[in-house]
């Protein structure tokens, strides 16, 4: 009983303040719901299109208080299959009352007829050393490596995963680089960056096998405090052959 007493005067209370605060109204007058829309995408939101061909959009379907809303989605893409890169389809749809939800496919173009640019993989043996301290990648990950139209290749991370993918760190995390294979093999870094910490290679090693589509080299960071020991095999060799 007493429990239930002081419930209850608790409850008076809370009414009584409630009525102070409206000015006289009897009730909120704030009735609004606000119903968020649904939006998925068709097909899968990672592609990989070949060069020169033809961008095909796999679609998408949302909802909004459970009726198509299909024709409420913008999108934006700036997907160009005549140059090789990584590219994105953006889709939105907002509600009556602002509130948005967003979608984001990723299209990386290739070309099939060059033989180095591709998708490549860690091997098992890559592995870190920092001050003598060795240690597995652990992956595989993956590294995008486009032909930059000069002569030399872009690798989207010389790094190959071990901050951005590895630790989580994010795209900022990975040292975009520009290399030249020589007709020997041979690597040679022309240029490369991390922005995340706004540094860069001390020095690379290394070579391309071109019977093997497969990159093997030492790349030196921190002044030597960290050397990367990579090695990078093409994907989908097996399905070709």
């Amino acid at each position: 009983m007493k429990k239930f007493l002081i419930y209850s005067l608790s409850v008076g209370m809370m009414a009584l303040s409630l009525l102070s605060c409206n000015d006289g109204n009897d009730e909120h007058t704030d009735k609004r719901v606000t119903y968020y829309a649904t939006l998925e995408l068709n097909g899968a939101e990672y592609m990989v299109v070949d060069k020169g061909s033809t961008y095909e959009e796999p679609g998408f379907s949302a909802e909004m208080q459970g009726e198509d809303a299909s024709d409420k989605v913008v999108v934006n893409s700036n997907v160009d299959t005549s140059t090789s890169g990584v590219y994105s389809v953006a889709y939105s749809i907002v509600n009556a009352d602002g509130f948005s939800v967003e979608k984001v496919r990723t299209v990386v173009v290739l070309d099939p007829n060059d033989p180095v640019e591709g998708i490549y993989q860690t091997s098992s043996d890559a592995y870190r050393d920092y001050k003598g301290t060795l240690t597995n990648y652990g992956g595989p990950f993956e590294v995008l490596i486009f032909n930059n139209g000069d002569g030399s290749y872009y690798f989207e991370d010389l790094m190959a995963g071990w901050y951005c993918q590895r630790a989580g760190y994010g795209a900022d995390y990975c040292m975009y680089s520009y290399v030249s294979i020589n007709e020997d093999g041979s690597l040679e870094l022309l240029d490369s960056s991390v922005p995340g910490w706004g540094d860069a290679a001390d020095a690379l090693e290394g070579t391309y096998d071109s019977a093997t589509s497969k990159f093997t080299y030492v790349l030196t960071y921190a002044n030597g405090d960290i050397i990367f020991h990579v090695t990078l095999e093409k994907e989908g060799l097996e399905e070709e052959e």
